[in-house]
């Protein structure tokens, strides 16, 4: 039975203690439910009805319609219209402060895509109540001369999710353009983009798309429209870069630690390094978990257990940590018995290092390269792509260790290029992903948001490193 001495032990102490207080770092974040949706048309909802009703005014409402207009500063000019019925038609029509106060009150209950409109004004015609106001920076002139409004998929400096409220919406840009690109829940005649409102009272937009005007319909404007929401997503992208800052910094770290006292790895059996490295993720996973149920929830016993259990799967899966667990893991299983298959079938004593380039380094390297070519795509938010790529690049970067093992004790050139990739892994990740909606479940722990994948991609590659240092190490007493 293989034997702990004493500097091995503390040294096990030592790694766990480190590792611990990292993991802990990523605990105590504020978690908050997923707001309610916001409603595009705020008067064309029930609200205008409750801010009528605290104001002595008994109306209800039959029919509603949105329209805006772009201008070419970007502008937004909107106008509803909603018909009304009840006793208090005649109030409204009668009293404009009255009705502008109710209208008002509207935007100050929040949870509108609008809450601070410019220029508001109220009048009635007939039954129909008209409001008509401005929003500023709704849309923005990008390359080739298209206007791109993205005011649905992110304003304001945050993200959120809208219903429609009211039966119908049209939006119309500058004068003389076309729609070129519109949601997939909206429809164009080419001048005129609309969305139709639906039978269930929070069924959202699907806004995570943009709308776009060009001069003409011709191939050029369609080179410009995907031009100009590429820059547009790629600029909003770029704000939340300072997310990949922690798991940069984790990985720097490691590999710092690997290239120093990799060696003393061997030092510990198989079994010992794998429970130091699982045994510290789990035990401190769990405590994280426990440390933000007991700060964060106070009631009976079997709600604090509930939210222990959900504290503890949003750490696996909503950081990104349960992919790099659950496929990255097992990726760079095959990538080891992969590596030791073909090496026993097709290295000698002659033409070892050759194999091991040919076999191990490049076909690695040409996969991590391949991430990489791809990233401008998913920077520019290609629909449906990026996600796919977020998850790519959220699994791959343990690819990187079991090369980095081998080239560094061989002195390789590529050891600058796989070291290099390994440390900027986290910002194709940050990039696909983002931008980080006010939807996500932690709040206010954007730096934080990937600091448990970090931490699952080091302890993966700690594993990995090891493996490939034994291997290298069994290869040269072969060949000795």
């Amino acid at each position: 039975m293989e034997q702990f001495d004493g500097s091995a032990g503390l040294r096990v102490v030592f790694v766990a203690a480190l590792v611990g207080i990292i993991l802990l770092s990523a605990a105590g974040s504020p978690v908050s439910a997923r707001p309610p949706p916001h409603a595009v048309c705020g008067v064309c909802s029930d609200t205008l009805v409750d801010a009528a009703a605290e104001n002595g005014v008994s109306i209800d409402l039959i029919e509603s319609s949105l329209s805006i207009r772009i201008d070419r500063s970007g502008t937004g000019h909107w106008t509803a219209r909603v018909t009304l019925t009840g006793p208090g038609i005649e109030t409204l029509q009668e009293n404009q402060s009255l009705r502008d106060r109710v209208v008002q009150r509207v935007y100050e209950r929040g949870y509108v895509a609008v809450e601070e409109p410019k220029s508001l004004t109220t009048s009635m015609n007939g039954e129909t109540l008209l409001v008509e106001y401005e929003v500023a920076d709704m849309a923005h002139e990008s390359a080739g001369g298209v206007y791109v409004v993205d005011f649905f998929y992110w304003h304001g400096g945050e993200a959120r999710w809208f219903y429609l409220a009211a039966d119908s919406m049209t939006m119309r840009g500058p004068p003389g353009t076309v729609a070129s690109h519109v949601p997939a829940d909206a429809t164009s005649d080419g001048e005129v983009v609309t969305w139709e409102g639906s039978d269930q009272q929070y069924d959202p937009l699907g806004v995570r798309s943009h709308v776009v005007f060009t001069p003409n319909d011709g191939a050029i404007s369609s080179v410009a429209t995907t031009l100009g929401i590429g820059i547009d997503v790629a600029q909003l992208k770029a704000q939340d870069l300072g997310a990949a800052f922690a798991p940069f910094a984790i990985l720097a770290v490691i590999i710092a630690l690997l290239w120093r006292f990799g060696y003393r790895l061997t030092e510990l059996s198989r079994s010992q390094l794998i429970a130091l490295v699982g045994g510290s993720l789990a035990a401190v996973g769990l405590t994280a978990a426990a440390v933000e149920t007991l700060v964060g929830v106070s009631g009976p016993l079997t709600e604090q257990l509930r939210d222990f259990l959900f504290y503890l799967i949003f750490v696996v899966v909503g950081t990104g940590a349960g992919p790099a667990l659950i496929l990255g893991g097992p990726l760079v299983a095959g990538q080891l018995l992969l590596t030791r298959r073909l090496l026993k079938d097709e290295a000698d004593t002659s033409g070892e290092t050759k194999a091991v380039t040919r076999l191990v380094l490049w076909p690695t390297a040409t996969v991590l390269a391949a991430q990489w070519l791809l990233f401008p795509v998913a920077v520019a938010g290609a629909a449906g792509y990026d996600t796919t790529y977020g998850l790519v690049s959220l699994v791959v970067p343990p690819l990187y260790f079991l090369p980095l093992a081998v080239t560094r004790q061989r002195g390789m050139p590529l050891r600058v290029a796989f070291t290099t990739g390994l440390l900027l892994s986290p910002i194709p990740v940050v990039f696909a992903l983002a931008p980080h909606t006010g939807m996500n479940l932690v709040r206010m722990s954007l730096t934080l948001r990937y600091v448990p994948w970090g931490l699952v991609v080091a302890a993966i590659g700690v594993l990995a490193y090891a493996a490939g240092y034994r291997f290298v190490a069994t290869e040269r007493e072969r060949v000795g």
